[in-house]
């Protein structure tokens, strides 16, 4: 992704936010509760957007070593930058471009949030990602699921013929593809990495536009109820994540 298409996507982001404010805070809730499990003290996140994990991290009691940001969006960079948060660095690059700044960090976690399924060129950021893991670097990646509850109801309502079918909110938002568990673990394992954990989270029964009217109406209870649904039935989850680390090189 160039420097205007990545101006263009956020742009277009930040105007279809609706629904996804409210996916935004559940992606970041799962990701606090595998910080505290996991306990890294240098952390490595590709892309923040507007809502910062790490201040929220901070906010759950988290205290890191260092937190290294890499954005290319100017505006998502400067809001990093301007949160002034403790041992926090911003690198406003493409994270293909940062990787001799940041290769011997040798960081505990490596953060690629909702952004796998953005990107050009898969094997390009794998492989980028790849060169700063050390041994006992943890990768956490997740993306949009392509066998969600929303795609399978849509494809039996006869709305769509497949449910890899690229919508209308993926395409202004620049998306490149859509996954599901097998087709991700299959890209991870080409790029040399191994999988440790896998599942997913959220149940959302329908689109992000109708999400958004019906939210309201749902409530949180059931909202939170969803969103461990998903945890259990991740066949069905809106979002499916995966662990990896390097593969034994021996």
């Amino acid at each position: 992704m160039d420097e205007k298409r990545t101006d263009q996507y956020q742009r277009a982001y930040m105007a279809n936010y609706g629904f996804e404010g409210t996916m935004v805070g559940y992606r970041r809730r799962f990701l606090l509760d595998r910080l505290t499990v996991l306990k890294p003290r240098v952390i490595v996140e590709i892309g923040c957007g507007t809502e910062l994990l790490y201040g929220k991290w901070i906010e759950h009691g988290g205290s890191p070593d260092c937190w290294v940001i890499v954005e290319p969006a100017e505006e998502f960079s400067r809001i990093a930058r301007d949160s002034n948060l403790p041992n926090l660095h911003v690198i406003r690059k493409f994270f293909e471009h940062a990787v001799s700044e940041i290769r011997n960090l040798s960081p505990d976690l490596v953060i690629c949030s909702s952004l796998l399924h953005e990107v050009p060129s898969v094997p390009a950021l794998l492989s980028s990602i790849n060169r700063i893991l050390d041994d006992h670097s943890l990768l956490h990646l997740n993306v949009p699921n392509s066998e969600s509850f929303h795609r399978r109801l849509a494809k039996s309502m006869g709305l769509i013929a497949d449910t890899k079918v690229m919508s209308d909110r993926n395409i202004n938002l620049l998306q490149q593809r859509v996954y599901d568990l097998n087709n991700l673990k299959t890209d991870l394992q080409a790029a040399g990495l191994e999988i440790t954990s896998e599942g997913g989270y959220l149940v959302k029964p329908f689109t992000h536009a109708q999400m958004e009217k019906i939210t309201p109406i749902l409530g949180m209870k059931v909202l939170d109820g969803l969103y461990e649904m998903g945890k259990v039935m991740p066949e069905l989850a809106c979002e499916i994540f995966v662990e990896a680390r390097r593969r034994n090189r021996e």
